[in-house]
């Protein structure tokens, strides 16, 4: 176990403040600076001239005098502006600049030049537009202001929406919307990206949710943000946490003038399109045919901003609810006779046994389906003297989505007390049903202090807690009922199955997340240097309660045997409480220590080197001697204790005085952070301690009441003493096993170019894996053959079966280790114009290739193992990545116009087409004996005659079908061979939106907007083209997409793949939410 936070943090201090120049600058970055050189009317510089920076909206000021070069330096400056700039010196006039505008993460340049009748500016930033190169900028990434935010089309309001105006930064869209969207940055994991608010991670850090965020929705409200910056490769030592992107966004403040707004958005299914794929869902709905479920989404919500005390002191705040209204689900099959009596004699039951025990009633209407977030946010910013400023924020996101079970479903299994649904038809009472809620809540604090005009620093803490429960409406077993009369919704009577009690994943299910982050960081000025050094921690507690099964689960096979109370079965799962908690509790503490210089060469180089050292820290699961004895493997391996060197090196040339064109680039370092819950497995999956108890095995009563008699709803989760004989699943991680690590170069081009005053752009990104996540599975057995006639290793089968298993006492033994094993290349190409005159845009083009050993985007280690497109199962295979996006086009369009004097109209156009995703083929069925099926990748035959192949299963029609099949698919090119890992794709994907912003002066500083987003406008225009599409369901899902050649495949006697083929392979379908037109309408009151 590490040491308690704070002590670790003070020792950390002092090794920092020994080991480097200073202790400071802003780690993950939250605030923006200004440069420049101060020259005379002979373009000599000036030394000792006195340089203030006033921030116009609260009057804040900064000082700076300049170096013997004539370089000044503000840093921890607030971002945005306006600033005023003015210079003085002895033996010239005074001189003032205003309109300047910082950026977040970026020393703007502003050379001044004095002379006795004017200043000339040489580079700077006005309204937030960036008319020239960035000097200062060397690896890859983007800023984006609040003003870009309000103008970028969306109908989710999401920061997703918003980060993929990088064009090296693709969204996922895998849950039919936008709002849960992956964030993929060059090809790499969606969960790999560092995201923060004001410099504070706010990842889903234990890391089941595919957003990579811990909240439903968005971790905060867009009208909160004043810059938004995502980096790719950053240079600069202070960041860190990530090997895909680092995405910050920094809040807004209170100014000296009382500043607000109300707003108000909505979209429904009366401003979305009808017209999809397939057959025309119009006239189905005109026949009165449900086709397209009920979708209705509002925001609403209000900000407030202004002083309390006037140049001191300022306050923001936000308040946000979303509120979406799905379709819920009507009874699939229903007798309300029978509901009654099941209901009636499970309360019957419960009093014979002593306990209260609420079932719920019948559903007698269709489910509310309302999913609720709601999002508070408040800042405080004191201005304590010209020297010192402090910023004190606390937010809280809290989301609720019903869940109803399998309550009209047609699937349960009551791992394996139940059985297959009598007739494929579900029904519950609202007593099964249950929620799922985020909440998370953060308390941040920040202190800037200028000491002297050399050195400053920055201190920040903040800590934040991150809480996913599942409350339910009934405490109780759950219990399925086979053989329940009934009738469809159309009068046909049948029969199905009725389930009630706690649905069987939500039986014991709580993630308690609590982090600490701290950072002391600061810059010592000298001549054309800027030396920055300092530390950063975080540290994360994790509770995770899953104990499924754990409350029961009870199986009658038909009605009748239920009224007697006799079950066919009934299992638990249990815990020993002598040998292990009831819930896994780990934690990770990570340490950065960093220095780095940034050297101003000469007014056209910079260049910015520096060192990062980060140590790893974590507690250790419980040792198993028994499995140690047994396997030869300890499973107490964690991170604790490793450790990584980043050194990295930016730089930026001018090619002319007049910076026209430009070169920049760098290599580094990157070392990130993993989802914890691929780590966390080990602490509950020791092989002791945890097991199940079967009625079959006389473990349990063979009667209802009398199970519920031993049952406790106050204490409802089962235990048992162990016993050490049972065979069971071990997890581990490899002693210091590494976090994610890459190295990463990028190289620019950029011209400024006269014609319509754009910017061009060519760059290039390269990432190489130093370390990444690898799982494996220990315990399977080789089959006696070997290999197969493909030359694919085989397996004797599904260790569950003892004598499948390498070592017969345990069932899967999942282990995580490293490789290294993985690279990606992205190139883009961009030509630019800022919004000036009324108008800009913005054209790339990326081209992309990233390639992995595997994809590490599921849930747990075990899930991990399973969902990987293998040839050699537990083999390092290298191959394209499940995240890359081959190619991607962005368009992005803006005009301003006053058809009315005053009355401001802004329109904007987004369009992307990119590749689709990734797909692998794979044989139906488990053809090389590891226990999983539908994840071998395919050998393809050259001909009838392959001799890998053994083609007696098909019919002369079929083998020539499955021929004809390979020709069209594109997989005859691998003839010989075994197709590649994500070989195909689906298809290419267009997407076009249309925004629309109104101003509507009122009075004084009252104005209103209204927004228009049409969202998928090209689906309006041709839904053919702009079809978004998604793979048949497999195994596929958000992250691993496979199709299926065959019917179940196997092997002959002599190792010959024996494959069936009796229907065309199911490949593409098209998401009709997700290419639906649709609409959303927005209302703002602005004062």
């Amino acid at each position: 176990m590490h040491k308690p936070f704070i002590k670790s943090f003070v020792l950390s201090v002092v090794t920092a403040l020994a080991l480097t120049l200073a202790p400071t600058t802003w780690a993950q970055i939250t605030s923006s600076g200004l440069t420049g050189t101060v020259r005379g009317a002979d373009g000599a510089p000036i030394a000792g001239a006195n340089v203030t920076a006033v921030y116009t909206p609260t009057n804040a000021t900064f000082t700076a005098v300049s170096t013997a070069a004539g370089r000044y330096n503000f840093r921890g400056l607030p971002v945005g502006g306006p600033y005023t700039i003015s210079a003085s010196s002895t033996g010239f006039n005074d001189a003032r600049l205003e309109d300047v505008y910082s950026v977040l993460g970026t020393d703007v340049e502003v050379g001044l030049t004095l002379k006795s009748d004017v200043i000339q500016l040489e580079k700077f930033t006005v309204g937030g537009a960036r008319t020239d190169l960035d000097g200062s900028a060397t690896g890859s990434g983007l800023t984006i202001s609040s003003d870009q935010i309000g103008a970028k089309p969306t109908s989710e309001r999401s920061l997703a929406d918003m980060i993929s105006a990088s064009p090296l930064v693709t969204l996922r869209d895998t849950f039919g919307d936008r709002e849960e969207s992956q964030i993929t940055a060059v090809g790499q994991n969606n969960r790999y990206n560092s995201i923060q608010i004001d410099g504070s991670r706010i990842n889903d850090t234990f890391g089941l949710n595919a957003t990579g965020l811990a909240s439903f929705f968005n971790p905060l409200s867009l009208d909160t943000i004043e810059q938004l910056a995502v980096a790719i490769s950053p240079y600069d030592v202070r960041q860190a946490g990530f090997t895909g992107a680092s995405i910050n966004a920094v809040t807004k403040s209170g100014t000296n003038t009382f500043k607000g707004s109300v707003y108000y958005y909505f979209r429904g299914d009366d401003f979305a399109g009808l017209q999809l794929q397939g057959d025309n869902p119009r006239d189905l709905v005109e026949r009165g045919v449900s086709v397209l479920p009920k979708l209705e989404r509002q925001t609403y919500g209000a900000t407030l901003g202004g002083p309390i005390i006037k140049n001191k002191l300022f306050f923001f705040v936000n308040y946000e609810k979303f509120e979406s209204v799905s379709a819920g689900r009507d009874a699939i099959f229903e007798n309300p006779a029978n509901e009654a009596q099941i209901l009636a004699k499970l309360d019957e039951f419960s009093t014979a046994a002593g306990k209260d025990i609420d079932w719920g009633s019948t559903v007698t209407e269709q489910t509310s389906n309302v999913a609720e977030d709601e999002k508070i946010s408040a800042k405080l910013d004191w201005q304590i003297n010209q020297d010192h400023r402090a910023t004190l924020r606390y937010t809280t996101t809290e989301g609720e989505i019903p869940q109803f079970g399998v309550y009209a479903s047609g699937t349960i299994n009551l791992n394996g007390a139940g059985s297959s649904p009598t007739g494929g038809l579900i029904n519950t009472p609202d007593g099964h049903f249950y929620s799922q809620t985020r909440k998370e809540k953060t308390i941040a604090g920040q202190v800037n202090s200028q000491w002297t005009p050399s050195f400053k620093t920055e201190i920040r803490y903040s800590t934040t807690t991150q809480d996913q429960l599942t409350p339910v409406n009934t405490v109780g077993p759950a219990i399925q009922i086979n053989g329940v009369p009934g009738v469809l919704t159309n009068g046909t009577p049948t029969t199905g199955t009725y389930v009630v009690g706690t649905e069987q994943f939500r039986q014991g299910n709580v993630i308690g997340v609590e982090s600490e982050q701290m950072a002391a960081i600061g810059d010592y000025f000298w001549k054309d240097v800027v030396f920055t050094g300092g530390i950063e921690r975080e540290q994360t507690d994790f509770y995770n309660l899953f104990r499924q099964g754990s409350y029961g689960m009870v199986h009658f096979s038909s009605l009748a045997n239920f009224l007697a109370g006799t079950p066919a079965r009934i299992t638990r799962n249990v815990y020993d409480p002598n040998v292990r908690n009831v819930a896994d509790v780990s934690d990770l503490a990570t340490t950065g220590i960093f220095g780095q210089a940034r050297w101003d060469v000469n007014s056209r180089l910079t260049v910015t080197g520096g060192l990062r050292y980060e140590f790893v820290e974590s507690s250790t699961p419980e040792l198993n001697p028994a499995f140690q004895s047994a396997t030869g493997f300890r499973n107490d391996g964690t991170p604790d204790g490793t450790s990584s060197i980043s050194p990295r090196l930016g730089f930026n040339l001018a090619l002319d005085d007049d910076r026209t064109t430009q070169i920049r680039g760098g290599i580094g370092h990157f070392f990130g952070r993993a989802p914890w819950v691929i780590f966390s497995n080990s602490y509950g999956q020791t092989g002791v301690g945890s097991g199940s108890l079967d009625s079959a095995q006389g473990q349990l009563p063979t009667s209802l009441t009398a199970y519920l008699a031993q049952f406790d709803p106050a204490n409802p989760i089962g235990t048992y003493v162990d016993n050490p004989a049972i065979r069971r699943e071990v997890n581990w991680v490899d002693d210091e096993v590494e976090l994610p690590q890459s190295w990463r170069a990028n190289l620019a081009f950029e011209r400024k170019i006269s014609f319509l005053d754009t910017v061009f752009t060519a760059e290039i990104v390269h990432s190489i894996v130093d370390q990444a996540i690898f799982v494996t599975n220990e315990n399977l057995k080789a089959h006696p053959s070997i290999t197969g006639a493909d030359g694919r290793q085989r397996f004797s089968g599904n260790p569950g079966t003892a004598a499948n298993a390498k070592f017969s006492g345990y069932t899967a033994l999942i282990r995580v280790s490293n490789t290294d094993v993985g690279e990606s290349t992205y190139a883009t190409v961009m030509w630019s114009r800022p919004l000036k005159n009324k108008w800009g845009f913005d054209i790339s083009y990326t081209r992309g290739r990233s390639t992995e050993a595997q994809s590490v985007g599921q849930t747990t280690a075990g899930g991990q193992w399973f969902r990987n497109a293998v040839f050699n199962q537990n083999t390092v295979e290298e191959g394209t990545s499940d995240f890359e996006i081959r190619d991607r086009v962005q368009l992005n369009l803006i005009r301003q116009f006053e058809f009315v004097k005053s009355y401001k109209t802004t329109a904007s156009l987004a369009y992307e087409g990119r590749s689709g995703n990734p797909v692998s083929w794979v044989f139906g069925g488990d053809l090389n004996g590891d226990g999983v099926s539908f994840n071998d990748r395919v050998a393809v035959p050259t001909d009838a005659s392959d001799g890998r192949f053994d083609f007696s299963g098909m019919t002369t029609a079929q083998r020539d079908a499955f021929f004809a099949f390979l020709d069209t698919s594109g997989l005859s090119k691998y003839a010989g061979g075994i197709a590649p890992k994500n070989s195909h794709r689906e298809p290419w994907v267009n997407r076009l939106d249309l925004k629309f912003i109104q101003d509507i002066p009122i009075r004084g500083s009252f104005k209103a907007q209204l927004f228009f987003d049409f969202i998928n406008f090209g689906a309006f225009i041709d839904k053919s083209t702009f079809g978004y599409y998604e793979l048949a369901p497999n195994l596929s899902n958000g992250v691993f997409r496979t199709l299926t050649l065959t019917n179940a495949t196997s092997y002959n006697a002599a190792g010959q793949i024996r494959p069936t083929f009796t229907s065309t392979p199911a490949t593409y379908r098209v998401d009709n939410g997700m290419s639906r037109w649709r609409i959303q309408l927005g209302a703002k009151l602005l004062f």
